[in-house]
Order: structure tokens, then C-alpha cells, then sequence
């Protein structure tokens, strides 16, 4: 079984590292966003992934060592190491893990849609599930929506497209592993190809 630790901290609650302590692929990437809360999140996730790697390997890692893959960053000094990363609302999540365990965090907001949403974003036996008991409704569309986000992170993607569906025969039934969490605000689950629990550790000191 593998335990994975997600590390959920306020993003405005955190003092940032300079710009130029990231890599060069992070900076170069950085350079790109033009928000200053997408950048906010941007280093911090690296900051984030730098200390999720300490506590996998008892020893520290430097923010400068995380460099950006095609889709997502990866841990130069670190190969065997996976990271996901998720942020929602004033919330970002990060996990570091030997097997590769995606990551996706969503704040949930009531929305008064969300039979036509469910609908339109899911597949039709998911649609069927969420909205065939209306008051838990909501509950039901963000554990789905962060399953399937979170199996996408985890390079499950041939289960999650193609109109393929994660509820057969009123249950969520999958070929790979998941954990999910309900916080006050949000939903935090992760996916992976292995037998996997969520541990969720809040607000660690970076």
C-alpha cells in the first residue's frame, strides 16, 4: 500500500522564494505568466514540490533542482520521485511519491447548475449517479471531477476519455487505484496505478 502525502497549504499564507532561486526552465516559464496569482501558485507549487522531496528523502532538496517537463516538473536530482500538483481557490496541494500518483484539489462551490453541468462534463452513467439523489448531488459531481482529473495526472488517461465512465452499475468501479478527502472548503483526491491511501498534511512550514 502506498501512503501518499499531500501537502495543502493557504497560498497566501506562505513567504516566496525569489524568482531567481528556481531553475532556469522554471524561470523561463515563469517569465510567461502574467498574473500575479497564477505566478504566486506557480512558485510556490515548486517550493511546495521541494519540500514534499525533503520528507521522501530524509535529506533537503533544493527549489533550483525542480526543472519543467512538457507537461509537468520534475525532480532533476530526484528521477525516481513523481510530483503532482493541484491548486483551487486560495488552496494548493502538492504530492511527492516513488510510484506515480496524480493529484486534484477543487474548492466546492455550490452550484445551482449542477444537473446540466454534470451533464455536459461527465460521462452519462456519472450524470445518472450525481443527480439521482439531488442532495448529495454536489458531493458526488466533485468527487467524480477530481477522480478523473486526478487519473489523468496519474498518466491513467485511457480510462478517463473516450466517454468511458467511472460508475457501472450505480458504484464507481476502476480498473486503477484512488483516495479522496472533504475538507470544510474542498476535495482532495489522488490516483494511481497502485493500492494507495491519502495522507493530508496541513500548512507545513516551508
Amino acid at each position: 500500500m502506498l501512503h501518499a502525502e499531500v501537502l495543502l497549504t493557504l497560498i497566501h499564507s506562505v513567504d516566496l522564494v525569489a524568482s531567481n532561486s528556481l531553475s532556469a526552465s522554471s524561470q523561463a516559464k515563469l517569465a510567461t505568466i502574467h498574473s500575479p496569482l497564477r505566478a504566486q501558485q506557480f512558485i510556490l507549487g515548486r517550493m511546495m514540490l521541494a519540500k514534499a522531496a525533503e520528507r521522501i528523502l530524509g535529506d533537503s532538496y533544493a527549489v533550483s533542482d525542480i526543472e519543467e517537463g512538457e507537461f509537468f516538473p520534475y525532480l532533476l536530482k530526484a528521477p525516481d520521485l513523481h510530483g503532482s500538483i493541484s491548486h483551487s481557490g486560495d488552496y494548493l496541494g502538492v504530492t511527492v511519491n516513488a510510484e506515480r500518483v496524480g493529484l486534484d484539489l477543487e474548492s466546492c462551490r455550490y452550484k445551482k447548475n449542477i444537473a446540466k453541468l454534470a451533464e455536459f462534463a461527465l460521462a452519462e452513467a456519472e450524470a445518472n449517479w450525481v443527480n439521482a439523489l439531488p442532495d448529495e448531488s454536489q458531493e458526488r459531481f466533485y468527487l467524480l471531477w477530481t477522480l478523473r482529473e486526478a487519473a489523468f495526472k496519474a498518466d491513467l488517461r485511457e480510462q478517463v476519455i473516450r466517454g468511458s465512465s467511472l460508475i457501472i452499475d450505480e458504484n464507481i468501479k476502476v480498473d486503477w487505484h484512488w483516495a479522496s478527502v472533504r475538507e470544510p472548503k474542498q476535495r482532495v483526491s489522488i490516483a494511481s496505478a497502485t493500492a494507495c491511501s491519502l495522507v493530508l498534511i496541513h500548512n507545513l512550514a516551508l
